[in-house]
Order: C-alpha cells, then sequence, then structure tokens
C-alpha cells in the first residue's frame, strides 16, 4: 500500500515537472518567435493614405511607411510622366519597409496631389520638404526630370546625405566632370540599355564618381525599373545593404 502511494506521488510530481519545463519552453519560443516577427509599422493608416504637408505655403503630398527603428530613409522623387503613386504600385515602397528601410514617396511641385510651389528654388524645396519630414540619414532616389531636384542638393553637401540613386536623370551636365569626381559619397547609377538620350552622359559623369556602382539594365529604356522591377529592386536592395 505505500509503495503504491509513494509511486502514485512519484508520478504525480513527474507531470508536475514536465508541464514546467514544457511551459518555459512554450515561452522561450514564443520570445524567439517574437523577435524574428514581422516589421511593426508606426501607423497603418499611413500606408494606403497619402499624407500632407505645408512648404512655403504649399500642399505637398507623399506616402511614408515608416517600420518602429530602421537605419536610412529612402526619399523616393519621380520623372515627369509620374508621380509618388508610381512607387507604391510598382511595390518599391512596400519591398522597402518589408526590408526594414523608411521609404518616403512624394509629388513633387505641380504633380500628383502636390501644389505647384513657387518662391522656391527646386533645392529650397527638397531641402525644406526633407527637415519637414525629418527625413535623417537619406539615400535620395532620382530618376530622369527629378534629377533637378536632387543633384543641386547632392552637390550642396546641405544636408548630408547617406547615398544617392540617380536613374538616368537630368541635369547631369550642369555640373563639370571634375566635380563628379571629387564627389565623395556612395552612388548607385542606374540606367537603361537603350536609353540612346541619357545612357552615353551617365557612364561618363556619373561613372567617374570614385564610390559608385554602375547598374545597367538590360534591354531597358528611359524609366528602366519599370521594364525590369525585379532588377531594379533587387539592384537597390544590395545597395543600401552596403552603405
Amino acid at each position: 500500500m505505500v509503495m503504491e502511494l509513494n509511486f502514485q506521488v512519484n508520478r504525480t510530481c513527474l507531470y508536475i515537472l514536465l508541464f514546467f519545463f514544457a511551459g518555459l519552453m512554450i515561452i522561450y519560443l514564443g520570445g524567439s518567435f517574437s523577435e524574428k516577427s514581422a516589421i511593426q509599422y508606426t501607423d497603418m493608416t499611413h500606408l494606403d493614405s497619402p499624407l500632407h504637408i505645408d512648404v512655403n505655403g504649399n500642399k505637398v503630398a507623399y506616402y511614408d511607411y515608416s517600420p518602429t527603428s530602421y537605419s536610412f530613409t529612402v526619399l523616393l522623387l519621380h520623372g515627369m510622366r509620374f508621380s509618388k503613386e508610381n512607387w507604391k504600385t510598382l511595390g518599391t515602397l512596400d519591398i522597402l519597409l518589408k526590408n526594414g528601410y523608411r521609404a518616403i514617396a512624394v509629388d513633387l511641385p505641380g504633380y500628383g496631389d502636390s501644389d505647384r510651389t513657387t518662391g522656391l528654388s527646386n533645392e529650397d524645396f527638397l531641402r525644406q520638404f526633407m527637415e519637414k519630414v525629418d527625413s535623417e540619414s537619406t539615400v535620395i532616389v532620382s530618376p530622369s526630370m527629378s534629377g533637378q531636384f536632387a543633384i543641386p542638393v547632392v552637390f550642396s553637401g546641405k544636408p548630408v546625405l547617406s547615398g544617392w540613386v540617380p536613374v538616368a536623370p537630368v541635369s547631369i551636365s550642369s555640373h563639370k566632370l571634375e566635380e563628379y569626381q571629387s564627389l565623395q559619397l556612395p552612388v548607385l547609377a542606374v540606367y537603361g540599355e537603350n536609353d540612346n538620350q541619357f545612357r552615353s552622359q551617365v557612364e561618363q559623369y556619373l561613372g567617374s564618381i570614385p564610390r559608385v556602382r554602375m547598374k545597367m539594365i538590360t534591354g531597358g529604356s528611359h524609366p528602366c525599373y519599370l521594364d525590369s522591377p525585379a532588377e531594379w529592386h533587387q539592384s537597390l536592395l544590395s545597395f543600401l545593404s552596403e552603405l
């Protein structure tokens, strides 16, 4: 009788220990999974609805895809026939966010949902916009027409940028070759193989930057990121990962 009682007690203790260790494992694994969980967003409403701020008395529309913590802000400008919506449709905003970067896509003055800002140069507009949205450790992506905004900021050094991704931008020749050769900034220069208007300028001027990575999209046109989105995104993420 005593032996049977001892056996039942020992079995009960064993069950208690098993439940105890099982609970510890659940807590441990739960913590591990939470550390590897998806990026937490600051405000989910921002992912579908554009934001608006005032720059020099004019409305400026933009998207702001922000994780709770990030190393870089990627500021996406656009070409003459495009707007901030282009980067949403292409998936660039989502891809940058999912890889831990803050991604901002802005409608430049007179495009999309932004007013036609007056009284400011392109350079001053871009600088003021960056200040308004607290854009720090910024990498500017500037396709085509938006080179008129980005290039003056790049060469002024104010604010200090973390990188520059010119995509066959206009106004390349507004600065001398020697200035590009002295530019100390990580650069990913992207252009299309079939962009007959800008390819030679990109290769000559941007190709002379000391810390440049040249990326030609095979068979690509002027807006080459549209011709091969997967290749564009892979090149952009690879560049950002090395900054």
